[in-house]
């Protein structure tokens, strides 16, 4: 990398640390900058973005928004070329993202968004870690990524394209795969029916220079490194030989393809068995790459478990430094950290205008507050003004506020708003809900893969029904003793369902025990339907028809109340 490209990763941070001493001046002035280049819009004419001379005027003219107030204006932009509706920046894109009851959104992104994607997911990562680490070995080697890109890029009627952001940006980045990644193209750009755990592992044995472990979203780094684990006696004979294993389920094209990129390597076979050989007790990731130095990928709120299970059974927790990336959305960048080794993250003043609602307003947005009037340990919901075209949107992510780096509020990510279950009133966190979960399984003393939660609300009384991926259960321990303990601390995370339970409001919790691999498997189904592997996201409440059958069809057995 050159100079320039390491001068200006530098500027980057150094900049955002200048905007940490006044942000709120910042965030105004990007907020007027929005609202002037905008004030001829259709949508600022309706709402007198002229006339909007402060905070206050724009909290009172503007209506709180969701995706639905501007479903109109994007299919007029998309499916007919309108321009000038909610903004006047060139839209060089619309992000597919989920929406409700199943129908996908199309969330225009701007140049200018994307340019602001680009300078926060990379410049400013880049420079982070390198003022921190405060070298440049972790540049020199090859990087272990887990991101995958299989969903297609459509073009809209309009002409532009549309689908997962990542996908189109991966493919931009696809004549450098063999430069940049320890994995191949066939790994990187999988066919649906391969097996690229197998794939990536293979490969990554293969060498000895990887410096940085990535992934979107950190549990499919830990199901390839659990992968390697229970498979590495097959990954080093095929190492050895040069060999792709018959039983590895892909296509004979990519097998062949993948077979003219293997020799025989008897040397780091026998190199990397002695170490499996060695066992798991102590980390092994530093063991195979002693070079590794830097991990990234999103670790916060619900992704939280795989990081310490990363950590604990594989990386350790003092060789390999973690850069947790901030809150992304579809709507632009939210959020990045400001140190590494730490999940929480900080608003970036020149990216998106911010208010927050306390989450203890019931939807009174005269109480929602701007940066500089946040309160340490009080929960909000943010909303955004983005340059995009969304005013006063509503993101439904849910943070608290811990701490302040110089005058940012340091923000912890604590849930998507509608991941919280409210069967009888109650209002179960997704926090919650992960609370419960993770404290059985460490009471109990046996390894959670995951865990999804469906309400009930046919059942009489209504109820929960965990699902729960579990391994290495403890020899004699027993499903009625696991649903006796979750139970258990559902009342201890929320006292409001715990006592529903106890009067009878709401019937005791089930818990279905899945079917070894089962989480994998979703993830596969999902990816083979067209999903982006990046769009992935842990199913913390069953929400649709597909999730519901897919988990019942995946039960082992199941447990309630046993007198």
């Amino acid at each position: 990398m050159g100079a320039e490209a390491v001068n200006q990763e530098k500027l980057v941070v150094e900049g955002f640390r200048k905007m940490a001493e006044n942000p709120q001046e910042e965030n105004n002035k990007l907020l007027f900058d929005i609202l002037e280049k905008n004030k001829d819009t259709e949508y600022g004419k309706k709402y007198g973005f002229a006339d909007i001379k402060s905070v206050e005027d724009y909290q009172k003219k503007i209506p709180v928004t969701t995706y639905d107030d501007y479903v109109d204006y994007i299919l007029r932009m998309s499916e007919n070329g309108e321009e000038n509706l909610i903004t006047t920046e060139q839209i060089v894109h619309y992000n597919k993202s989920s929406g409700t009851v199943g129908n996908p959104k199309r969330i225009p992104l701007s140049e200018r968004t994307l340019g602001l994607i680009q300078k926060y997911n990379v410049s400013y990562r880049m420079g982070l870690i390198e003022d921190e680490l405060g070298n440049n070995l972790w540049k020199n080697g090859l990087e272990l990524s887990f991101a995958e890109s299989i969903a297609n890029i459509q073009t809209l009627k309009c002409g532009t394209t549309y689908g997962a952001l990542t996908v189109k940006m991966m493919a931009a980045a696809k004549p450098y795969v063999s430069q940049i990644y320890a994995s191949p193209e066939e790994a990187i750009y999988p066919e649906p029916d391969t097996n690229t755990r197998y794939v990536h592992m293979r490969f990554a044995l293969t060498h000895k220079n990887i410096t940085k472990l990535s992934g979107n979203f950190l549990g499919y780094m830990l199901e390839n490194f659990r992968y390697m684990e229970h498979n590495w006696e097959m990954l080093c004979d095929d190492i050895e030989k040069g060999t792709i294993d018959p039983s590895i389920k892909m296509s004979a094209e990519i097998r062949k393809s993948l077979e003219a990129k293997v020799t025989p390597m008897p040397e780091r076979a026998a190199e990397v068995r002695e170490i499996f050989k060695q066992g798991f007790d102590t980390p092994i990731i530093p063991r195979l790459w002693p070079e590794i130095q830097i991990l990234t990928g999103v670790g916060s709120g619900g992704f939280r478990p795989y990081v310490d299970k990363i950590r604990e059974c594989y990386t350790g927790y003092d060789d390999i430094a973690i850069y947790f990336t901030g809150i992304n959305a579809s709507e632009g960048p939210i959020s990045v950290p400001y140190r590494l080794n730490d999940d929480k993250n900080c608003p970036i003043p020149e990216a998106m205008f911010y208010e927050f609602l306390p989450l203890d307003a019931d939807d009174d947005f005269t109480k929602c507050v701007t940066i500089d009037k946040l309160e340490v340990g009080k929960e909000y919901e943010i909303i955004i003004t983005n340059t995009s075209g969304f005013y006063r949107y509503r993101m439904r992510d849910a943070v608290r506020i811990i701490d302040k780096y110089k005058n940012l509020p340091v923000m912890e990510f604590l849930c998507r708003m509608d991941q919280t279950v409210s069967i009888m009133g109650e209002k179960t966190t997704e926090v919650a809900l992960r609370t419960a979960a993770e404290e059985t399984a460490k009471e109990l003393g046996f390894t959670m893969i995951d865990f999804s939660l469906y309400p009930d609300v046919n059942f009489v009384p209504p109820r929960y029904v965990y699902f729960m991926e579990i391994d290495n259960l403890p020899e004699g321990l027993k499903a009625k003793e696991i649903r006796f303990v979750l139970e258990k601390h559902l009342a201890k995370a929320n006292q409001s369902m715990g006592d529903k339970v106890k009067s009878g409001v709401c019937s005791p919790t089930k818990l279905n025990i899945l079917e070894p691999d089962t989480y994998n498997l979703y993830r596969d189904l999902m990816i083979m339907k067209g999903t982006a592997a990046a769009q992935l996201k842990p199913v913390r409440v069953i929400r649709n028809e597909i999730q519901r059958k897919f988990f019942f069809s995946q039960t082992e057995y199941g447990v309630e109340v046993v007198k």
